[in-house]
Formats: structure tokens, sequence, C-alpha cells
């Protein structure tokens, strides 16, 4: 079963992961490019899958469990971190494109202490 300090960083984690969705999902809503719309989508899917794999550690209880499950995790993350290069160059707002950086780093540091 999670520590209470696991727990509180897999909350900080998903918090940092939705902000993050959020930010993309309003750039592919306004998005006029199909391209551009497309490549946010593929990195929207896999922030939300890192999503979904923290959501699913969180509910666990078994420990053998929470353990296999926070090595997926950082191994996960590890993969996101070069997508961050690509969320630089397809949103084409810097300010935007640092915004979703910033809370992506987060949820990897919150990651990072499991």
């Amino acid at each position: 079963m999670p520590t209470l300090d696991q727990q509180t960083n897999l909350t900080n984690a998903i918090d940092a992961i939705r902000a993050a969705e959020k930010v993309l999902k309003q750039q592919i809503d306004a998005a006029n490019d199909p391209a551009t719309s497309t490549n946010l989508t593929n990195e929207f899917n896999k922030i939300d899958s890192l999503l979904s794999q923290l959501l699913q550690a969180q509910n666990l209880a078994d420990d053998a469990s929470f353990t296999n499950a926070t090595a997926a995790l950082q191994s996960h993350a590890n993969t996101l971190k070069t997508d961050e290069a690509k969320i630089k160059r397809i949103v084409g707002d810097v300010k935007i494109a640092a915004e979703v950086i910033s809370y992506i780093t987060q949820a990897l540091a919150f990651i990072a202490k499991l």
C-alpha cells in the first residue's frame, strides 16, 4: 500500500498531468491546421496514458503491485521527457508550450519521488 508521501506525490502528479491535458486540449480545439491538431492529439494521448497509469497506481493496495506500477510509471515518465521537445515544436505559442512543459516537468518530479 502506498505511503502517505507516495499518495501525495501521486495526487500531485495527477493534478499536474490534468493541467497539462487541459492546456493541450485548448490548443487542439483552437488548431486550424489538421496536421497540428493530429500531432497535438497524439501528444495528448501519450500524456493521458500516463494519467491512466497514475490513477491505477493510486488505487493499488498490494505493495508488490504498487512497486511494479511505480517502476512502469518511471519508465513511462522517461519516454515522456523526449515528448517535451515535440510539444515545444508543435505548439506555436512559446508561452503556452512552456506552460504545458512546466506541468509535465512537475509531474515527472513527483513520479521520480515514488
